[in-house]
């Protein structure tokens, strides 16, 4: 029997992107395939396009279940999701990226044919949003092998893209018996992926199966302030801490691991900023010595 993969997809304010989002999972080359979409209340006619767009999945064989909540949390609106999962294998998309038409087919092949496995991950690309260009490619020469993902997922040294991947649910429920994850406001990648990391190796493969869109109104390249990136690391950390009770590694260990990460990242963030100040003072300091040569001249 050929087994039903669900989709997850929340989304918040999400067009233009949305169409284009949405023609990608029409197009997926896999059966059967069901799709959850929870609009974490969009203002921006979002759902109005998603009803309009539901007949057209249907149409194409694929299950749509829409469900609407007020606005919180991209960790939230899955939530919402879990409970409604019955597929065997799932996957998780963010409704601004596009992922290729074999993009689920050639994953769920992968874990058929690697009973072994628990999870799969794929290669893709960065690109901008704002002007289509390609930016680079997810994947490092040491990513590209079936490898216990774990340590480098926590320490942030890998790629965690929503849309790369695909678990067993079954995987992923051992880890969340009560079908919800930890709610944070850095979203939910890392709580879908680190605790079925800690209990399985991933697979890779080196298509490139999925876009992934950066554009200003996005949450990667939004705008903050000094104290809002501080905010935001910390924010990280509580969602790893949150996190490890789910995990089957050594607690003790990883909450070292936990500090060590978050001191350096609040290091790189402080020399980026040094870097930056300098670089303006010295813009400041050239165009100020050209008027003064200017000045010497005439």
């Amino acid at each position: 029997m050929t087994p039903l993969v669900s989709l997850v997809t929340p989304f918040y304010n999400a067009m233009p992107y949305f169409k284009e989002y949405l023609a990608s999972a029409a197009a997926q080359t896999w059966r059967p395939l069901e799709l959850i979409l929870v609009d974490d209340g969009s203002t921006d006619g979002s759902w109005e396009y998603l009803q309009k767009t539901i007949p057209i999945l249907e149409e194409k064989g694929i299950a749509v279940y829409p469900v609407r909540k007020p606005h919180k949390s991209q960790a939230a609106a899955v939530n919402a999701a879990l409970p409604l999962i019955s597929g065997e294998y799932f996957t998780w998309c963010d409704a601004d990226d596009r992922m290729a038409p074999e993009s689920i087919e050639k994953k769920v092949k992968f874990l058929m044919e690697h009973p072994q496995l628990g999870m799969v991950r794929n290669d893709g690309r960065w690109f901008d949003g704002d002007t289509g260009r390609q930016k680079f490619i997810f994947s490092k020469e040491r990513d590209r092998r079936t490898q216990d993902i774990f340590d480098a997922l926590f320490r942030s040294k890998t790629y965690c893209m929503a849309g790369s991947y695909m678990l067993r649910t079954s995987l992923f429920f051992t880890c969340y018996p009560n079908k919800q994850i930890p709610l944070s406001p850095e979203g939910q990648n890392l709580q879908l992926l680190l605790p079925p990391a800690s209990r399985s190796e991933c697979g890779f493969l080196p298509d490139f199966l999925m876009d992934y869109c950066q554009h200003r109104q996005g949450h990667s390249l939004k705008k903050r302030s000094f104290l809002e990136n501080v905010a935001r690391i910390n924010n990280f950390s509580r969602l790893r801490r949150a996190i490890l009770p789910y995990c089957a590694c050594d607690l003790q260990y990883y909450r070292r691991v936990d500090k060590m990460v978050t001191r350096q990242e609040k290091q790189r963030f402080y020399r980026e900023v040094r870097q930056a100040v300098v670089q303006k003072y010295k813009q400041k300091i050239r165009k100020a010595l050209k008027g003064v040569f200017r000045s010497d001249v005439c």
